[in-house]
């Protein structure tokens, strides 16, 4: 019981202490109103609108070049897969078709300026192709 005395009185001059320097403050202390809201709000819009504004400006002019052009230019790519892609790929002027799987990456096929375009072998398939069903059909 004695113990517990000791340790209030020991705790009390403390406490008394914190509760002055509470009152201190206080008074110093300027109560946020609506304009100091209004003000925090107003900034929180500000940096907001700087970092929306700086992202669109990256997203539209984001193709920065990084000192020079270099050797190997990815021209264009497409998921063939949940993690397999085909990328074309340009070296020193030769355009070369990659497949890109996890830990594995295959040279496809070799793209020519000589070679046909992709559009121009369709439109050649689809000539034969009525050519070939003529051909198939048997005369009645």
């Amino acid at each position: 019981m004695c113990r517990w005395l000791l340790i209030g009185l020991f705790f009390s001059n403390a406490l008394m202490a914190a509760e002055e320097g509470n009152k201190q403050i206080g008074v110093n202390v300027s109560s946020i109103g609506a304009e100091g809201l209004l003000n925090t709000f107003s900034g929180l819009l500000v940096v907001l609108a700087v970092i929306v504004g700086a992202a669109w400006l990256f997203k539209r002019y984001g193709q920065l070049s990084m000192g020079g052009k270099g050797m190997v230019r990815v021209l264009g790519g497409a998921s063939v897969g949940s993690r397999e892609r085909v990328v074309v790929v340009e070296v020193e002027d030769t355009r070369v078709l990659l497949g890109v799987a996890p830990g594995q990456v295959r040279m496809l096929h070799l793209l020519s300026d000589d070679s046909p375009s992709f559009r121009e072998q369709l439109q050649g398939l689809e000539q034969q192709e009525p050519a070939d069903n003529q051909q198939s059909e048997p005369s009645q």
